[in-house]
């Protein structure tokens, strides 16, 4: 629950800073999937190393332990019980960081798709305008000729 407070604190601060609002080039969306990419990739080859460590680790127990049921193996129990635990702890600190990492993509991401709407429904509007107004140049056109032949039969 300490590591959810920590993160959600972490999410918040992040997204109430000024960075948040600036826009993201292309170039700086490809260089954050790269980041994301090279983070997973060195993730996974961490936890890798781990559960082979601590393969290699259990197997050296067992065969430490062998069939002896001892106090000695009670405290071997207890390290693998500590080591489980531990790795628990560093499997959710990376999921924490895998959602930490989606935040800093996903938030930046939304203010870039809200402003690229908001930015569009505004063109859309000028061109209604600007056809509205062609529209309107149009009838009065038609308006003064129809004028200019009216004055042309009086006279």
């Amino acid at each position: 629950m300490k590591i959810f407070g920590l993160v959600l604190a972490i999410v918040c601060f992040l997204c109430f800073s000024p960075s948040v609002f600036g826009e993201l080039s292309v170039e700086d969306l490809e260089k954050i999937r790269q980041i994301v990419n090279e983070v997973e990739v060195r993730l996974g080859k961490r936890i890798d190393e781990v559960e082979v460590r601590l393969g290699k680790r259990i197997d050296e127990v067992k065969k430490q332990l062998g069939e002896r049921i001892t106090s000695e193996s009670e405290a071997q129990g207890n390290r693998i019980t500590d080591l489980r635990d531990r790795i628990d702890y560093q499997g959710h600190l990376i999921i924490a960081l895998i959602v930490a990492i989606i935040a800093f993509v996903a938030v930046p991401m939304g203010v870039i798709v809200y402003q690229y709407n908001r930015n569009r429904d505004q063109q859309e509007a000028e061109i209604r305008a600007v056809r509205d107004q062609q529209e309107e140049i149009k009838v009065l056109r038609q308006r003064i000729e129809e004028l200019e032949r009216e004055r042309l039969i009086q006279a």
